[in-house]
């Protein structure tokens, strides 16, 4: 397990000057990539060493509550599972002993100039790094578009959006799905769970556009390239808001 004491910053916060989806989204691949580097096995030494590096394929969150800048936050990984080709890391952030956010990433190696997923045993993990401690359900097994979709608003892949792999950052599809909905969205509701997929890698340059369709309290979205191919596709559950 790794394990960070924190204390939450402004920039982290959103619109209404706390922290929750998009903070704790930073937070999760913070101390999921921080995991990593510690063993020596991050994107700080994997791309040198052996030649690939770590792409992640699906993030869930369950979120309870909101954080300010008051107090420390606690955060944990560690590895629950491990199989040929994927990493399972499960996060829990709490403060004292409230639990705030607790969830799952699905993470590979994948080799950049041959877009070739690699085995793990590649990097040489330990074969006992799983621990088996689940926190949250299985992710979703397919995120589909039905014939309902509709559209909401486009991206064009910018270089602040491209990261070390040069395509477009997993955390940047977050803030995207975030702004096809508008302020008065966010006062009405809460977002309980985030679970987004990366289907098809963005390139810089790129324009994605995003659909939504609903069904009660959730939402589905999905954002196609020029292909028309879904690159990312996400489900985001609301409840209403104490204050409405």
């Amino acid at each position: 397990m790794y394990e960070i004491d924190y204390l939450p910053r402004f920039r982290e916060s959103e619109a209404d000057g706390l922290v929750s989806t998009k903070g704790y989204f930073y937070y999760f691949q913070d101390i999921a990539a921080g995991f990593y580097h510690e063993m020596g096995k991050g994107n700080n030494r994997i791309p040198q060493k052996y030649g690939v590096s770590w792409v992640y394929s699906k993030y869930k969150l369950k979120i309870y509550d909101k954080c300010d800048f008051d107090h420390i936050i606690h955060i944990a990984t560690w590895v629950s599972k491990l199989d040929a080709v994927r990493s399972w890391q499960e996060m829990r952030i709490t403060r004292g002993e409230d639990l705030l956010c607790e969830g799952r990433l699905e993470s590979c190696v994948v080799d950049m100039q041959a877009k070739k997923i690699e085995k793990l045993s590649c990097i040489e993990l330990p074969d006992d790094l799983a621990e088996g401690d689940l926190t949250v359900e299985p992710f979703t097994r397919r995120l589909k578009p039905s014939n309902t979709k509709e559209y909401r608003c486009s991206h064009t892949v910018e270089y602040t959006d491209i990261d070390l792999s040069r395509h477009m950052n997993n955390l940047h599809y977050v803030d995207m799905f975030m702004n096809a909905f508008d302020p008065d969205f966010y006062d009405r509701f809460f977002i309980t769970d985030f679970e987004i997929h990366y289907i098809n890698q963005a390139y810089y340059g790129e324009e994605l556009r995003i659909f939504c369709e609903q069904s009660g309290d959730e939402y589905r979205l999905f954002a196609f390239n020029h292909d028309d191919a879904v690159a990312a596709a996400c489900i985001i559950k609301v409840k209403a808001n104490e204050k409405t």
